[in-house]
Formats: structure tokens, C-alpha cells, sequence
């Protein structure tokens, strides 16, 4: 029984070995297979060059420069750390306190690539200095690309820039583990992952040494290049108009479909001091410019649209049925609503008014009793259907919704009731009401076509080209009206009296609307207003103007806004003029 019982445990003894040796051998053969290939394979992920930007010319806008990375293998220490960082310090004249910090940053006993302890090195030094750094096993040299911006201050808020990843950045795409750049801002930001590009790779087989044998597959990486719809000359060529007046603000040039050709901010900065990382003072100088240079003004600047909103006003009251447009209205220098005088912008008044007087004199008297005609939350409901109070939907980041103020919302906001006396302020641009000058612009383009078009700037991605895209969003009453309140906004730049007409000069016919917004309040006491060159700088008033031309066959629309400029015809009208000249003669527009 014994014999029985030892052979028994010899035999499950030796059962289960021959199934271990079978299960290493043909069972988990596939497994180990995989297991080995990663001991002496590996894959190495390259990126691509990030694309080129270029205007809708073909002018490249967002260039790529050839520099090279000085980087050290990690874990060293000690004597052989200060021998590897001396040599780089005296062949390039680097900080070698500087390099140590990044090196130690960098360096863990996790981190098995080598690390980057000078970035953006010319070609020239970098040929120089190649044979005796590559002497040195610890060292080597990459190559890389610098982002560079020929156009500097003209477009940097369009474009915005690049400059070191973040962390965030590192989690929102992981292709930028391998370029360690990513856009800040502007175009750069919006079609960041677009021109990012897509990650190429190659596997090689390595000993135990982890020196290369043989490259088994390749695969390049691809680069993606956009093509905006800006005209980089004419973008510059407003930029200098308002240098030269040195006047503060923001331009909207657009087709009426929604392509932009021109936005532009001044005062601006130069894009390529972030590229490589800019110094505290440099930051610090920006940031506190009371100017606000890295605002981008067109999409992100919050201004009361003042009497640019009248135009709009007027459609949605014809159409409403409530309001008679040839009817003439007394307009005196004020009405009186409660205990309280609601001022026109002219002290004597407009006398008999009707609904194109109103436009062309800009008469808030006329716009104040048609707001207490159809209150506030009617009229709001359809500013924002008219392009007011919510995003364009333009292809670039922080771009703001503005506020179209009514009682729900004032309710929502400040938990108070509605005032009739604020409903006086909405009418004409003022009190809670605030607009971007893109808003403005895409409002001024759905009036002069019936259309509200969707704004872009981006124009080909590669080959794709960007639809243009239009929404239909008035009934057929509301573009009946439009018709009256063109006519309106044709003489506001034509007729004698018109709020604009002294100071166009355009070598086409336009139609537009002035605007002057307050930005601190006048007490009731005071009887005389000031004249706004007799005011502070900040206390004078924003001046707009926005039109469309031809006046016909509605092509463009060009927003200006200036701030503190006082009055939109005077501050505005020179700019307006001279941009539709330019288009004209750079055959943007045909006769």
C-alpha cells in the first residue's frame, strides 16, 4: 500500500511538470513571443513640423524656423554632470547654474529620456560647436523649429502664439508629449490639435544595450496647413491708420456671407516674445497696459452698442405691426418718464420725426417711445435672434455672448425687478447692454442681406475648403421691414443731415449707422453737457460706426470702433472711408 502511495505522488509529481513545460512551451508560447519582442523592439513616435499658416493670399503668416535642443542623457551626477554642462557652457556661452536647475527639474529615476538644458539654437553656432560636443556621449544635439510671426503686432490676435505646454495641455492631446509646444490664443489655440499634426514612428530592434540593429517599419508624420481668409495687407494697412490717428479700438472688415478679412486691434503686441518665453517685465508691462493689448478686441471686447442697435430696432417694430414707420412722431430734446428726463443727444430735439429721420438723425427720443411701445422683452427676444446676445460662432477661442438685458434676465442676475427707465437705457445701446464689435458687424450684414451669417477666418484647412454658412432667421415681415430701415441707413451716409454723410468719402455708395455709447452717466442737475473733447480720455464716449456697401449689392461690412473717440461719424467715418477705398482698388469690390 505504501509503494502504492509514493509511486501515486511520483506520478502527479512529474504529471504536473510535463504540463508546466507544455504550457510554457505551447500555450503560452504567443504570450512570451510578445514579451521577448518587447525586450529588443521598439517603437519611436516622431511629430510633425507644425503647420504653416499662410493669409488668403498665399503669404506665409505663421512660419516654422530650423533650431536645435542641446539635451543630456539623465541619471548622472556628480563629477561627470559638471564636466558634460561645463563643455556646453563654454562652447555656447550658456548659464550653467540655469542648466543644472532644468537639468534637476527634470532628472527622476523614472525619467529614462534624455533631458533638454538649452532649446532654440541657431544653425550657424550649431555647426560650430557640433564637432567637439559630439565627443561627448552624454550630449546630444536635435534638431527643432522655432515658431516665428513675420507680421508681429498686425496679427497677433488673430493668430495668437505658441509657447511651452502645460500640463492641462499635455492631458487635452498626447501628441503634445512629444512637441512640448502648444497654442495659446487665436488660431494657434482654436486649430491647435489641426496643426499639431499627426505623430509618425519607426520600430527598431535594439540590443541589451539599447543600441539600434536594424529599423523593421517607418511611418512619416504629416503636417496640416491652414490658409486664413485674412488679407494680411489689409489688416496692416488698418492697423497704421489707427496708429497714425492714434486712436484705440477694433475693425471689422467681412464679407456679408461671414468671411473675415481684416480683424484688427490697436493697440497690439508682438506675438514672438511669447514663443520662447517671455520675462516677467515684459509680461507685467502687457498685462497692466490700461489699453488692454492682448485683448482681442473684435471678438473678446465688451462694449454698450450705443445707437447701432437702432437700425435693428426699427425692423422689429415695423414688423411687429404695432408701430407705423411713415407716421411722424414729436421728438423733442427729452421725454419725461416718472420724475425723470430721458435726454436726446441733440438738446433742441428732432421735431417731427418718422422712422427715417430717426435713423438718419439717430433721434432717441423716436427709440424711446418705441420702447415703451413694445417693451423690453419683446424687443430683446428679437435682438437676439438678430445676432445680439450670444456667440457668432467665429472659428477663435474666448470669444464673449454679450448681454441683450431684459426682465428675466436683470430678475436672474441681480435677483431685482425690471425699471421702465432701463428699458429707456436698452433702446438706444446703454445700461446693461453690451455687444462685441463682431456682433455688431454679423447684425449690420443680416440687415443689408436678410441673411445672419456664422463668422470664420479659416479658410482651407489643406485642400477643404470652409463653407460659408448663412442662417434664415426673419420672417417674411421682418425682411419686408429691412427694406424701410436700409433706406434709413443709406441716408444716415448720403443725405444731407445724416449723422455720418460730412465724413465719407467713398469712391462706392455705403449705408451704415453712428453710435455713440456712454461710459459713466450724466446727473439729471446737469443742465449743459460737456463736448467730448472738453472731457477726460476715459470719460469720453465710445464712438461706432458700421456699414455695408455697396449699398445695392451688398458685398462687405466694415465695423469700426474707437474707444473714447467721442462721436461715430467724425471718429470713425475718415477709417471707414479709407478702408472701403482700399478694397476698391485691390479689386475687392467691382463696379
Amino acid at each position: 500500500m505504501r509503494t502504492k502511495i509514493i509511486l501515486f505522488i511520483i506520478f502527479v509529481f512529474y504529471s504536473l511538470l510535463i504540463y508546466r513545460v507544455y504550457d510554457l512551451s505551447v500555450l503560452s508560447n504567443e504570450k512570451y513571443t510578445k514579451l521577448s519582442q518587447k525586450n529588443f523592439e521598439k517603437t519611436v513616435y516622431i511629430p510633425a513640423v507644425r503647420g504653416v499658416i499662410f493669409d488668403r493670399n498665399g503669404k506665409p503668416i505663421a512660419i516654422n524656423e530650423l533650431r536645435f535642443d542641446i539635451k543630456i542623457k539623465p541619471h548622472l551626477k556628480g563629477k561627470e554632470l559638471n564636466q558634460t554642462l561645463s563643455s556646453i557652457a563654454d562652447l555656447t556661452d550658456a548659464n550653467m547654474t540655469k542648466m543644472y536647475k532644468e537639468y534637476q527639474k527634470q532628472n527622476s529615476p523614472y525619467n529614462h529620456k534624455p533631458i533638454t538644458v538649452l532649446k532654440y539654437l541657431k544653425e550657424d553656432l550649431v555647426y560650430k560647436i557640433e564637432p567637439f560636443l559630439s565627443l561627448d556621449d552624454n550630449i546630444e544635439i536635435t534638431p527643432t523649429y522655432l515658431r516665428k510671426y513675420p507680421q508681429k503686432i498686425y496679427l497677433s490676435n488673430v493668430l495668437g502664439y505658441v509657447s511651452r505646454a502645460n500640463v492641462k495641455d499635455l492631458q487635452r492631446n498626447p501628441v503634445i508629449e512629444y512637441t512640448q509646444i502648444s497654442g495659446k490664443r487665436g488660431v494657434e489655440r482654436y486649430y491647435d490639435d489641426i496643426l499639431q499634426g499627426e505623430l509618425g514612428y519607426k520600430k527598431e530592434i535594439v540590443n541589451a544595450r539599447n543600441n539600434v540593429l536594424k529599423v523593421t517599419e517607418t511611418k512619416a508624420p504629416i503636417s496640416h496647413t491652414l490658409k486664413l481668409s485674412i488679407d494680411s495687407d489689409l489688416q496692416k494697412f488698418i492697423y497704421e491708420l489707427l496708429k497714425k490717428e492714434d486712436k484705440k479700438g477694433a475693425v471689422v472688415v467681412m464679407r456679408t456671407n461671414g468671411e473675415v478679412l481684416a480683424l484688427v486691434t490697436y493697440p497690439s503686441y508682438d506675438n514672438n516674445l511669447f514663443v520662447k518665453g517671455i520675462s516677467f517685465k515684459e509680461w507685467n508691462a502687457l498685462a497692466h497696459n490700461i489699453y488692454n493689448p492682448l485683448l482681442n478686441k473684435p471678438v473678446s471686447g465688451l462694449y454698450p452698442p450705443g445707437s447701432t442697435v437702432k437700425p435693428a430696432e426699427a425692423a422689429i417694430a415695423i414688423a411687429s405691426g404695432k408701430w407705423n414707420p411713415w407716421k411722424k412722431i414729436d421728438c423733442p430734446g427729452y421725454i419725461l418718464v416718472g420724475n425723470r428726463k430721458f435726454r436726446d443727444w441733440r438738446p433742441w430735439g428732432h421735431g417731427k420725426a418718422d422712422v427715417f429721420k430717426a435713423i438718419k438723425e439717430s433721434v432717441d427720443t423716436y427709440f424711446y417711445q418705441l420702447g415703451l411701445k413694445l417693451g423690453i422683452n419683446y424687443i430683446a427676444s428679437n435682438l437676439k435672434k438678430m445676432g445680439f446676445g450670444h456667440k457668432t460662432g467665429i472659428d477663435l477661442p474666448n470669444e464673449k455672448s454679450g448681454i441683450v438685458p431684459d426682465k428675466e434676465w436683470k430678475a436672474r442676475r441681480f435677483h431685482q425687478p425690471w425699471f421702465i427707465g432701463e428699458t429707456m437705457n436698452a433702446v438706444i445701446g446703454q445700461g446693461y447692454f453690451l455687444a462685441t464689435p463682431l456682433q455688431v458687424a454679423v447684425n449690420t450684414a443680416l440687415i443689408a442681406t436678410g441673411k445672419l451669417p456664422k463668422p470664420y477666418v479659416v479658410k482651407y484647412i489643406d485642400n477643404n475648403e470652409t463653407k460659408p454658412v448663412l442662417k434664415d432667421v426673419l420672417n417674411q415681415k421682418e425682411k419686408n421691414a429691412l427694406r424701410l430701415v436700409r433706406r434709413g441707413m443709406w441716408m444716415v451716409c448720403n443725405a444731407p443731415g445724416g449723422t455720418a454723410t460730412k465724413h465719407i468719402h467713398t469712391k462706392i455708395t455705403i449705408a451704415g449707422k453712428t453710435g455713440t455709447a456712454q461710459v459713466y452717466s450724466i446727473p439729471q442737475e446737469v443742465k449743459k453737457r460737456k463736448r467730448e473733447d472738453e472731457l477726460a480720455y476715459f470719460h469720453r464716449s465710445h464712438a461706432w460706426l458700421t456699414t455695408y456697401g455697396p449699398y445695392r449689392h451688398p458685398q462687405f461690412v466694415v465695423t469700426v470702433l474707437i474707444e473714447h473717440g467721442g462721436h461715430g461719424g467724425s471718429a470713425a467715418g475718415g477709417i471707414v472711408s479709407e478702408i472701403y477705398n482700399w478694397l476698391y482698388d485691390h479689386g475687392y469690390i467691382k463696379k
